[in-house]
């Protein structure tokens, strides 16, 4: 898995960093976390329909990453 060496650390929560990841939902796949968008739309593309793009935080040395949205009713 690819993780960017330039993330900015999360710091809200401790051995987490901040950036862009490639994911697949189901089955659970996290392709990497990338520095920026571009990046991350990019091995996307490559990677096939099924993946997306988040911005969000990863836990380091894992597959972790959490990411969320705000839902204005």
């Amino acid at each position: 898995m690819f993780v960017s060496e330039v993330l900015m650390e999360d710091k809200d929560n401790k051995g987490w960093v901040k950036g862009w990841a490639v994911v697949r939902s189901s089955p659970w796949h996290l392709v990497g976390v990338f520095a920026t968008e571009g990046d991350a739309e990019t091995e996307a593309r490559k990677m096939g329909d099924k993946y997306e793009v988040h911005y969000g935080s990863h836990r380091t040395g894992s597959d972790d990453f959490v990411w969320g949205g705000v839902t204005v009713v």
